[in-house]
């Protein structure tokens, strides 16, 4: 579709449903039993339709079939109209029509029992239409005719709610509303002014009191619902003039009654924020690979009213940097002011003869001046002739993760790996591609904002990827950031505290992306997304050679080094959130394997997210700068710092609390962005919906890897993943009885599975688990899917 009818699509929609309700409504308020139709010949083709000859036979039809119940047809039409203006998305395979039709059939089915000998239209028609009068033959004959008005009174009543999304005590609430309405006019007039009369404003405030109560549910359930229904193509969000502002610094708020009477009703200024609902205009996938994806209302809505920077303000303080700078002799002038969420910045175009330079050196002069927290200077703007000046502003504007996940870039097609940087310093947000940056070095101070921004990256992650196209590895010596993300089935091994320990995964990491190179080169893939159409494409025939020719490598000994993939491969992200404490630990081996995965890995979909607090020398060493190009950097300690993680100066100057300087692969300067921001409960709901789905199912060989079982062999050159795990085949396990009895009562296992149920180490689970396969309990390893059970515990 192109981009012009993506845009339009749903007002077009409207306009049609509108235009087809419109006709049906005319042709049947015209209809003439004397038209020519399928049941009447008429007079030739004059007719006294509405809509002409079409109209005449499309009517006669429909009344034909369903009788005076046809007018709903034009109800759900309108309805059509009404959801396509308002941007939610109406197709014909919705579950609506279905609903729309059993509703008509129950209305002509009612209608045909209570005027059975009843006909309309010059003893034409059936009030009922003939499918009606056939139901309701039916049913009188099974249920006789009272019990038949019930199952149909009811079954139109439920539809009723589903088609029209009507609750029944709305429809309760609202008629009799606007009676009250009514009686209260009546009293007002002139005719009944001396008449006693029923109190009726204590049942009319009561009714408004549920009414609007029935609202606020109404819009929690469509909060909450709709945005499951729908995926992000263009989210339109109010810009700051069009923004209500609702902000009083009363402690009680007063509101005028609709009846436009003199009385106020004070409420109370501790009532919950109001939330603006951000939803998705189309449709997203629900389910991937049998995995159910996570739905936007498990973020919290945004609040209501946003922050509105005062554009006097914006004028004084250009002024104020106008006066500042020709104090020192640099003349010029403001061409352009961009407030964005934290930061405000000025185009500031100097005259020919003003050095670029002496601009730079008056910024700690600019800050006093302007009573700024943070100033920065860009000098120049890439690719203008004009100096950027970053002033922040009083009031800063907080970045919702909700907003930007329903941007249309963050769902397209060609960005796998999505990452939402937050929004830039004019205020448009920033989607980028993970892997185009390919890897990432993210620095920052304690409170800047960094362990939010990675969590929040991660976030995002399972909410576009199912664990069948998206692995995690996550390091965490804090053992604080990454702890939500302890039991989400995306985990390749459980999440690593020892930094020791981090060591084997990066070394499993590196031979992993060896065998991923191996797999693209056996069928010609440059990439893995290449890998990934061509083994899709295999026949059973041909995946059953390529499982007996791996299963040869096993028997010849050469286990997995000549191994190679031949079904579907995830990306795998690893995420290290102290990278400085693997450095302090192995810095030799780290540095060697942080490197040769940043030199390699990008076209087998591996990617790396470094992050520190303290971008030092000796932890982003000068191989690693130069082989990871992506680099962010929220607030450090000094422009030592900042030099060293972005190659210039200027992240000492940031704010706290999500304000970032980002360098992506291919650009020369760095970009000022206000990051995300994501409630502790927010990542809580995401990691229980994904840990509620399913365990996590551990990498066997990932696992002994991570153990150090062969950490010697591949430090040699070896790799042998399936070395010794500590046993001999003599050896006999005390426990093997009672896990064998649980085994044979399960359908599959696998060693992780063991782990867990019975805390024992990996490698004694593993030992087992091949213990199992020698003596057919188990069959044999399937990647890392558990193993089938081959037993029962009721065999023999």
């Amino acid at each position: 579709m192109s981009p012009f009818l993506k845009k339009f699509k749903h007002d077009v929609k409207a306009i049609g449903f509108l235009g087809a309700g419109l006709f049906l409504a005319l042709a049947l308020a015209s209809y003439n039993p004397r038209d020519p139709s399928f049941n009447s010949l008429g007079h030739g083709l004059n007719t006294l339709n509405y809509c002409g000859l079409i109209g005449s036979f499309i009517a006669d039809l429909i009344f034909q079939v369903l009788g005076l119940p046809a007018w709903l047809t034009v109800a759900g039409l309108l309805q059509a109209a009404y959801m396509s203006f308002k941007g939610e998305t109406v197709e014909l395979k919705n579950i609506r029509l279905i609903w729309l039709v059993l509703l008509m059939a129950s209305f002509s089915a009612l209608v045909s029992i209570y005027w059975t000998d009843t006909k309309i239209f010059d003893n034409q028609i059936y009030p009922g239409g003939l499918l009606g009068l056939g139901l309701a033959t039916g049913l009188i004959k099974v249920l006789n005719s009272v019990g038949a008005q019930i199952v149909l009174l009811t079954t139109a009543s439920v539809l009723l709610v589903f088609c029209f999304e009507i609750s029944l005590q709305e429809m309760i609430v609202r008629p009799a509303l606007a009676l009250a309405d009514q009686f209260n006019n009546l009293k007002k007039s002139e005719l009944f002014k001396n008449w006693k009369w029923p109190k009726v404003e204590e049942i009319k405030n009561k009714l408004k009191k549920q009414k609007q109560l029935l609202t606020t549910n109404l819009e929690k359930q469509k909060t909450e619902e709709k945005p499951a229904l729908l995926i992000p193509t263009q989210l339109k969000l109010k810009t700051n003039e069009e923004i209500i502002e609702s902000e009083n610094n009363d402690s009680e708020l007063a509101l005028e009654d609709e009846d436009s009477t003199d009385e106020k009703v004070s409420v109370s200024a501790y009532e919950p924020q109001a939330r603006r609902k951000v939803v998705m205009p189309t449709r997203t996938p629900r389910k991937v690979a049998n995995w159910s994806m996570p739905k936007l209302s498990l973020l919290e809505d945004p609040p209501l009213t946003r922050v509105k920077i005062d554009e006097k303000e914006i004028r004084r303080k250009a002024d104020i940097t106008l006066e500042k700078l020709k104090q020192f002799d640099v003349n010029g002038q403001i061409v352009a002011a961009k407030p964005g969420p934290a930061v405000t910045m000025f185009e500031f175009k100097p005259n020919v003869d003003v050095r670029v330079n002496k601009v730079t050196e008056l910024a700690d002069d600019l800050a006093l001046a302007l009573s700024a927290e943070s100033l920065r200077i860009i000098a120049p703007i890439p690719g203008r002739d004009v100096i950027g000046i970053e002033t922040s502003n009083s009031i800063r504007e907080t970045v919702y993760l909700k907003d930007l996940l329903a941007d249309e870039m963050f769902w397209a097609e060609e960005v796998k790996l999505p990452i939402a940087l937050g929004k830039q310093s004019n205020g448009e947000p920033r989607i980028v591609d993970l892997r185009k940056m390919p890897h990432l070095l993210i620095a920052g101070t304690t409170g800047s904002g960094k362990s939010v921004f990675t969590v929040a990256t991660i976030t995002g992650f399972l909410f576009r990827h199912s664990p069948k196209t998206l692995r995690l590895i996550l390091v965490d010596p804090k053992q604080v950031d990454l702890a939500a993300f302890e039991n989400i089935p995306h985990l390749i091994m459980p999440p690593i505290r020892d930094p020791k320990k981090a060591v084997f995964a990066l070394r499993w990491a590196v031979r992993e992306m060896e065998k991923r190179y191996k797999s693209m080169s056996k069928f010609g893939a440059r990439n893995i997304e290449q890998f990934n159409e061509a083994v899709e494409k295999l026949t059973t025939e041909q995946l059953a050679e390529h499982e007996k020719i791996n299963a040869e490598f096993e028997t010849q000994g050469v286990m997995k080094l000549e191994q190679y993939y031949y079904s579907f491969q995830p990306y795998i992200v690893v995420a290290v959130e102290e990278f400085g404490d693997l450095m302090a630990v192995d810095k030799q081996n780290v540095e060697q394997s942080v490197v040769r995965l940043a030199q390699m890995a990008r076209a087998c979909g591996i990617h790396l997210m470094l992050a520190m607090q303290s971008p030092r020398k000796e932890v982003v060493t000068g191989l690693i700068k130069t082989n990871i190009p992506g680099r962010i950097s929220f607030k450090v300690a000094s422009k030592m710092d900042s030099r060293i993680i972005l190659d210039e100066q200027g992240a000492e100057r940031l704010l706290a609390q999500g304000d970032m300087l980002v360098i992506s692969a291919g650009t020369s300067k760095a970009i000022r962005h206000h990051g995300p921001y994501l409630k502790e409960s927010e990542i809580n709901a995401v990691a229980k919906f994904w840990s509620d789905q399913a365990e996590p199912e551990y990498d066997p060989i990932a696992m002994r890897a991570l153990e150090g079982t062969s950490a010697a062999g591949a430090s040699a050159g070896g790799g042998d993943l399936d070395g010794d795990s500590g046993f001999t085949d003599d050896e006999y396990d005390e426990r093997y009885d009672e896990i064998l009895a649980w085994a044979t009562e399960q359908k599959a296992i696998s060693a992780s599975l063991i782990q867990r149920r019975f805390k024992l180490g990996y490698p004694r689970a593993a030992r087992l688990i091949e213990l199992f396969e020698k003596e057919g309990v188990v069959g044999p390893a399937n990647g890392s899917k558990p193993r089938a059970v081959l037993v029962s515990s009721h065999a023999g």
